[in-house]
């Protein structure tokens, strides 16, 4: 049985980039045995992404 976990970035208003480097969050859940498992955006009403989850899964 997989167990997962979610971890959600939010993105700058002006420059669309990310707040936060994705690739250290995923590098840390990693150091703790998380396999990424998906990237999802989460559009806002212009269909820009106004934030990213990350899934993150392991062995229950």
């Amino acid at each position: 049985m997989m167990t997962y976990a979610f971890e959600t970035i939010e993105m700058k208003a002006f420059s669309g980039k990310m707040k936060t480097d994705y690739r250290k969050v995923v590098q840390e859940y990693a150091r703790n045995g998380w396999r990424l498992h998906s990237m999802n955006p989460i559009p806002g009403h212009d269909g820009m992404a106004l934030s990213i989850e990350l899934i993150f899964e392991r062995e229950a």
